[in-house]
């Protein structure tokens, strides 16, 4: 029978995993013969509404008992943990976030995982820009008129992120390094009070994707002034990217799946081809298009070769931000 169900707290998760019978290794069984828990590191109604798609065709696909289970906290540290630590039996699959891997060695000194040596990498499945996003009370237009603006009034303009040393927040330090513009940038708990914050009038400006906003820039309620990767985006043709505009970064919210360290390769090729081939179901990758998301499915040797690169980058890039390691 195909089955995805929905938990929503780690909590919740914990209870299932009790319930569940003791775990044997994938490769020795018809894998799978039970339900399998996608972890997913962030708040309900917001980012993981990629994951929740992706993982209700590939149930449809396969007929798996999929579990679905929203672990947020700590920049998706808690999640990450809590897969690390899993047995590497293939019934702990996370989707995971390839900037957090990367941004963890570079911005703390304990964390409590290694993100090249504690995961089995499956596939680098997907990513979208950031967008520079405005309070449309600011009495702007264009990223021109932002600018100006900011320019004019630095200690009145609040950046907000999805918290400390999130890539949300770095974005921010970035940005405010490279206009030579000193704002100030207010962490919050998550996307979602960050956006709400945004909308409130907290803040006046934060970078975030287009999956959880796109509905507030419908409405009017945030207006889009530039995207952060090198090339403009279909949703909102009309903002710039940053380097049209002489800013110096090309960066972009990214989705990765993995596993424990030592997950079968059974069990890799599986997640693999059928991740892959329920992103591309056509119902599924409109849904998937439609928020401004690029599906990539690489095989796991990109996803690592990724990792490997980007460990090297995010390190200068906490250099050059002059970032103490936590």
């Amino acid at each position: 029978m195909k089955v995805i169900r929905l938990i929503g707290s780690a909590a919740a998760l914990a209870a299932v995993a009790l319930a569940l019978p003791a775990a044997t290794p994938a490769a020795a069984q018809d894998y799978p013969n039970r339900a399998v828990q996608l972890i997913i590191p962030y708040p309900p109604g917001g980012s993981d509404a990629l994951g929740r798609k992706i993982a209700a065709t590939m149930a449809q696909n396969t007929g798996a008992d999929i579990v679905v289970a929203n672990v947020p906290g700590a920049s998706t540290q808690v999640a990450s943990r809590m897969v690390a630590q899993a047995a590497p039996d293939g019934y702990t699959i996370y989707v995971s976030s390839p900037p957090e891997f990367v941004a963890g060695p570079a911005f703390y000194s304990n964390l409590p995982f290694d993100p090249r040596k504690d995961f089995t990498l499956i596939s680098y499945h997907a990513q979208v820009p950031y967008l520079l996003l405005a309070n449309t009370s600011l009495p702007v237009k264009t990223y021109e008129e932002f600018i100006a603006y900011l320019k004019e009034h630095p200690d009145e303009v609040r950046f907000g992120s999805y918290g400390a040393l999130s890539q949300s927040d770095v974005l921010a330090r970035r940005f405010r390094k490279e206009t030579g513009i000193d704002f100030e940038i207010i962490p919050y708990s998550g996307g979602s009070p960050a956006f709400n914050a945004l909308l409130a009038g907290e803040i006046h400006a934060l970078f975030g994707t287009p999956i959880p906003t796109r509905a507030h820039i419908a409405d009017g309620n945030m207006l889009p002034l530039a995207v952060t990767t090198t090339e403009r985006l279909k949703l909102y043709p009309d903002a710039p990217t940053l380097q049209e505009v002489g800013i110096d970064i090309d960066d972009a919210a990214s989705y990765g799946l993995a596993g424990p360290a030592g997950l079968p390769d059974e069990v890799v090729e599986f997640w693999n081809t059928e991740w892959t081939k329920a992103m591309n179901d056509p119902e599924t990758k409109d849904f998937i298009e439609s928020m401004g998301v690029q599906i990539v499915g690489s095989s796991p040797e990109y996803y690592r070769e990724w990792l490997e690169k980007n460990t090297a980058l995010w390190a200068q890039l906490a250099e050059d931000l002059q970032i103490e390691k936590k």
